[in-house]
């Protein structure tokens, strides 16, 4: 993992190629996404303060393949996660390990920091097996959001509180 550079949005643009459905699951994503949509995400990121909004460019063999990132509040005791990575590295757990890693700094880098929250589509069915790999919990089913083709989906909450993550971790 490392911050974005502004040379990433080639790369971003070739892990939201790798899964036709990408910009169904990442409100950041626009929908018939360009490499210059990939651009401004990149540029973006590299803009947020990385006190509130830190986010880091997941890298594989030297090329960026996904993303994590949290938002916190103004007394950083929620936090909101984000990820994504490229479709053929999916299922190899890297992820998990970058996001346990990247909770292992929140948790002790912000003694506020309470909980942790996700949301994701009820059809993702591999971001789900992330955060419930991680230790979240689903909270309640969020209502149907329609789609730009009219079609809906119903998504979950997720969340993860400090004393759930010392418990499972020893932190």
């Amino acid at each position: 993992m490392r911050p974005f550079s502004g040379r990433d949005g080639t790369a971003v643009y070739a892990y939201w190629k790798s899964d036709p459905g990408w910009e169904k699951y990442n409100a950041s994503v626009p929908s018939g996404f360009t490499e210059q949509d990939a651009s401004d995400f990149v540029e973006e990121m590299c803009a947020r303060d990385r006190i509130k909004q830190p986010n880091w460019a997941l890298v594989h063999d030297d090329i960026v393949v996904g993303v994590v990132s949290l938002s916190f509040d103004e007394d950083h005791r929620t936090a909101l996660l984000g990820y994504g990575i490229h479709a053929d590295l999916r299922g190899r757990g890297l992820v998990a390990e970058a996001v346990k890693r990247i909770l292992d700094c929140a948790f002790a880098k912000y003694p506020k920091l309470y909980t942790i929250q996700a949301s994701t589509d009820a059809k993702n069915i591999a971001s789900i097996r992330v955060l419930k790999k991680l230790g979240f919990t689903e909270e309640y089913a969020l209502g149907d959001k329609p789609e730009e083709n009219g079609a809906s989906t119903l998504g979950g909450a997720y969340q993860l509180l400090r004393t759930e993550w010392r418990a499972r971790n020893g932190a």
